[in-house]
């Protein structure tokens, strides 16, 4: 099984001197290299991320992008999807990525008021290409990233949620 980017890349260069790093990209190594500490004991990943994009080009760049970190990958086109997805499994769900436009009666927006809502403990990302007025409805705890979003920036919230979850709340 492979051991994943972060490790592979320390045992071909070695680890790299702390001043030849800048700090995004010191963050992504730590946060790869984190990876086996931070997973099941068998390597397995014990949390989901959620990714709901009518795009499928779009959807298999961000599933593609969040393969690299610690926690399953479950994709959807669909609010509608999603929100069934999280009706069964929303307990194991650490992050929804979604966008703001979506098929269907439920945007991205609605979606992630409605995780909010449903299951606050979970970390909500809503991204979209075309900002308007529509994100002015968000939930105070859902982060906006415009596209064309950056893996990084990506991967920085799946540590976040990973880290430091959003406390339920009661």
């Amino acid at each position: 099984m492979a051991h994943g980017v972060g490790r592979g890349l320390q045992e071909v260069f070695g680890p790299p001197p702390e001043e030849a790093l800048p700090d995004r990209i010191r963050e992504l190594a730590e946060l790869l290299l984190a990876r086996e500490a931070l997973g099941h004991p068998d390597g397995q990943p014990t949390r989901l991320v959620l990714v709901v994009e009518d795009d499928p080009m779009m959807r298999d760049l961000a599933v593609a992008v969040l393969r690299e970190t610690v926690l399953d990958v479950v994709a959807c086109e669909t609010g509608n999807a999603a929100v069934d997805l999280l009706k069964e499994r929303g307990g194991e769900v650490a992050m929804v990525f979604t966008d703001v436009r979506l098929p269907g009666g439920m945007d991205g927006v609605d979606l992630a008021r409605a995780v909010s809502r449903l299951w606050p403990g979970v970390r909500l990302v809503v991204t979209s290409g075309f900002a308007d007025d529509r994100t002015e409805a968000l939930p105070e705890n859902a982060v906006y990233m415009p596209k064309p979003w950056r893996a990084l920036d990506v991967l920085a919230q799946v540590d976040r949620a990973v880290r430091h979850p959003e406390p339920p709340v009661t």
